[in-house]
């Protein structure tokens, strides 16, 4: 993600991927619909865990919180 409208855009979202994830139990589902997002906002440091890249300019964005 390289811009602002990146980052807008990957929030909206993630923030219905969550409230999809609130109602639908199905966690393999969930995760095979959503795991080009996953890849979009994952960061894969050498030898270190996964984080999500929540971070643009100074905000915060909600990201963080579809990243399991």
């Amino acid at each position: 993600m390289d811009n602002e409208i990146d980052y807008l855009v990957a929030d909206e979202n993630c923030k219905q991927a969550i409230k999809e994830l609130m109602f639908d139990a199905n966690r393999l589902k969930w995760l095979k619909k959503y795991r080009r997002l996953y890849e979009k906002v994952n960061l894969s440091p050498k030898e270190l865990p996964n984080v999500a890249n929540a971070n643009f300019d100074g905000v915060v964005y909600e990201i963080g919180r579809a990243h399991v």
